[in-house]
């Protein structure tokens, strides 16, 4: 079975990381789009997607282990893979996708063209390379 969502042993560093820059978040067996915002040793506080209508915006502070930069990599419901993608797994290795289908018990189970196989809950969202380079002005992306 190969790890998709979870693992300790590939963390992300956080003097990898900086102010504004663009990453994931792992929430369970969904990665949500972020925005880091602060850096400490134990934590990293990241801002969730578009301002809320109250003026703010979802923020947390997450383990860093939980944490990944988001260059290069789209996220990509799980129903709406197909054969060919390249699944990015949890410790940045690139997986190529053989075939995907919805069991009886409405998971989804993915096979690689390495012969590995991952079986995910149905509204997971994965990480799939994006080879569209990422537009940004003056450092920033857009």
């Amino acid at each position: 079975m190969i790890p998709l969502f979870a693992s300790q042993s590939a963390v992300t560093r956080p003097a990898d990381l900086r102010l504004g820059q663009a990453v994931h978040v792992n929430a369970r067996a969904a990665w949500l789009p972020a925005i880091v915002t602060s850096v400490t040793h134990t934590r990293v506080g990241v801002a969730y997607g578009a301002p809320l209508q109250a003026g703010g915006q979802l923020a947390d502070a997450v383990a860093p282990w939980v944490v990944r930069p988001a260059d290069g990599v789209r996220l990509h419901p799980v129903h709406e893979v197909r054969v060919g993608d390249d699944v990015v797994a949890f410790d940045g290795t690139t997986l190529t996708v053989a075939g995907a289908w919805q069991g009886r018990d409405r998971w989804w189970v993915i096979d690689y063209t390495t012969g590995g196989r991952a079986i995910v809950p149905p509204g997971a969202i994965l990480r799939l390379a994006d080879p569209t380079p990422q537009v940004t002005v003056n450092g920033v992306p857009l």
